[in-house]
């Protein structure tokens, strides 16, 4: 029964208390932050991003998040959004730590959770299951895809931050590998090849530690970086990784490599991803002028 100030309320303005109860849902919440997470390029006609929308999108989540701490989809869209934040709007690396260690952490909670619930699918304890493990019980399961790859998209630029000999050692690629792989398996189209882009990122940039990453391979990584470019040709990361890889794999492979970047800069950024694009093709000049200084 309603409190009777809050009676008296909703007699005389009905949609006042209605509004607060919707502003108050996780769903609400969830759309509030989606919001946000839309307008984050800011105004495209300035040269400089303003992160109000993106910080808005990340305080918004984090609301959600309170009123539902068992909700994977306020989970990978907090972790999209800090990705964002800083990966584009970031510079000092000290920040960067700080907002990828809170976009793992995030991560590592949801992987809890995502076992619990395929322990209650399987009947079956799954408490120290891997993403591999989780990938074909979970598979119907979009939210735990995403929550998957922004976990690995977070691991990843965690691992940059703190510096990848560390990374290594603490069992990040490995991490990231099995996130990413999980992700391949259960939807190979999600993100625009996002599982195979981020494996592919992943084994090439990887270094070489006798018997923790011997997998890592540049031959490898053009593969997945080839099977993203096939779902998504028009993601700007995508071509940029691609092109890296295939410039490092050898002398053969490096016109193709410049020919994909200047077929990148030469495009319009797209309206959805203006920052992702506008970065990537600054990258991609930075790349080319570097490559034809060496040759």
């Amino acid at each position: 029964m309603l409190p009777i100030a809050l009676l008296y309320l909703s007699l005389l303005f009905p949609n006042h208390v209605s509004s607060q109860e919707t502003t108050s849902s996780p769903q609400s919440l969830i759309e509030e932050g989606d919001r946000h997470w839309s307008l984050r390029a800011g105004d495209p006609r300035n040269p400089e991003t303003d992160s109000k929308e993106i910080d808005q999108a990340i305080a918004v989540y984090h609301q959600a998040l309170e009123a539902d701490p068992e909700s994977l989809s306020v989970r990978w869209r907090l972790m999209r959004a800090l990705f964002f934040k800083g990966e584009y709007l970031t510079e000092e690396n000290e920040t960067k730590k700080k907002i990828f260690n809170e976009g793992k952490t995030i991560g590592e909670e949801a992987l809890h959770r995502i076992r619990i619930e395929a322990s209650k699918r399987t009947g079956q304890p799954m408490d120290r299951a891997g993403p591999v493990d989780l990938a074909p019980v979970m598979k119907s399961s979009p939210d735990t895809v995403a929550t998957f790859l922004w976990s690995s998209a977070n691991w990843g630029e965690w691992a940059l931050a703190y510096g990848k000999f560390q990374a290594v050692r603490q069992g990040a690629a490995t991490k990231i590998r099995d996130l990413a792989t999980a992700v391949s398996l259960m939807d190979p189209n999600y993100a625009e090849g996002g599982g195979y882009r981020v494996l592919g990122r992943l084994y090439h940039q990887t270094p070489y530690v006798p018997f923790v990453t011997g997998w890592a391979s540049t031959k490898e990584a053009v593969g997945f970086l080839r099977h993203a470019s096939e779902i998504g040709p028009h993601n700007s990361i995508n071509r940029l990784y691609l092109a890296e890889v295939l410039w490092d794999l050898n002398k053969d492979s490096r016109n193709e490599a410049v020919k994909l970047l200047e077929d990148l800069i030469r495009d319009a950024p797209r309206p959805e991803f203006f920052v992702e694009d506008q970065a990537a093709q600054e990258r991609a000049r930075e790349l080319l002028e570097q490559w034809r200084e060496k040759n």
